[in-house]
């Protein structure tokens, strides 16, 4: 048995998760129960994983009866790797999880072992398949992990979260704004705040939003020199909300909001192929 610990296997995790969401590959999760010391089982697979936070997005069985108190068990079947972790929160058939401390890599004979342990009733075969364990580079692993994606491509609740907050679709804007270069967008209602992290930096950063659609938002900065015209950004969450994959877009507009030059809207056009 490999076991890869987070503080050290930290591109390892990343190249793992890649793998089971590109494979859309078969997991099988469960939990103890404490008072009988039976286990749950569910099928499953991964829907997002966000490294930056350490939270990995599951989606189980809608019958399956998760306990948030309880530690949380993933097999993977296309590949001998297995984890335990804390359950962040549950809705519905989607479960949010920390990124485990360590994963362990198996051998054939351990996997035997532990399908003695949980039994068969998943829904799908056992695969023994390995994962691609060689080193990653850092360069490309963080471009292949930060592409564009469609709303079809996203979890379900970016989903239900962007289309609630999205106004016009991109071709109502372009044809009720074609012949305007700045299009005006849904004013948020109340004071809403993005999220989003600048060039190289990965630290996300606050700004207060000033309009949004699904083709680019507008936000307030309080630097006219703060985000220079052909930019780019990644919009990781809205408030309290966390996107499981970030939002590309690019710096298009600077212009002052009040007469004294204190506030700027900045705006932004997001990536084709979003919406």
């Amino acid at each position: 048995m490999r076991v890869i610990k987070s503080d050290t296997g930290f591109l390892f995790f990343e190249k793992i998760f890649k793998q089971l969401m590109a494979n859309q590959s078969d997991l099988v999760v469960w939990q103890f129960s404490p008072d009988s010391g039976k286990r749950h089982i569910s099928s499953s697979r991964l829907n997002a994983f966000h490294m930056e936070s350490g939270k990995l997005h599951f989606e189980v069985d809608k019958n399956n009866n998760v306990v948030t108190s309880l530690p949380f068990y993933c097999f993977a079947e296309d590949g001998l790797v297995i984890f335990k972790t804390e359950i962040q929160s549950v809705s519905g058939a989607n479960i949010s999880v920390n990124l485990p401390e360590e994963i362990k890599v198996l051998e054939d004979k351990e996997v035997i072992f532990i399908k003695g342990s949980i039994g068969e009733d998943i829904a799908k075969p056992w695969k023994t398949k390995r994962i691609d364990t060689s080193p990653v580079n850092k360069i490309g692993s963080t471009h292949d992990v930060m592409r564009v994606k469609s709303m079809a491509q996203r979890s379900n609740r970016d989903q239900q979260l962007l289309k609630s907050e999205f106004g016009l679709t991109v071709d109502e804007e372009d044809k009720l704004y074609a012949d305007q270069r700045a299009a005006p967008r849904a004013r948020p209602k109340d004071d809403k705040w993005v999220r989003l992290v600048k060039g190289v930096s990965e630290t996300p950063l606050p700004y207060k939003l000033f309009d949004l659609s699904q083709g680019g938002m507008g936000f307030v900065s309080f630097d006219e020199t703060e985000f220079p015209k052909g930019s780019d950004i990644r919009v990781v969450g809205f408030n309290d909300f966390e996107l499981d994959d970030p939002l590309f877009g690019q710096i298009m507009s600077i212009r002052p909001i009040d007469g004294v030059l204190s506030e700027f809207k900045i705006g932004v056009k997001f990536s084709e192929g979003q919406s």
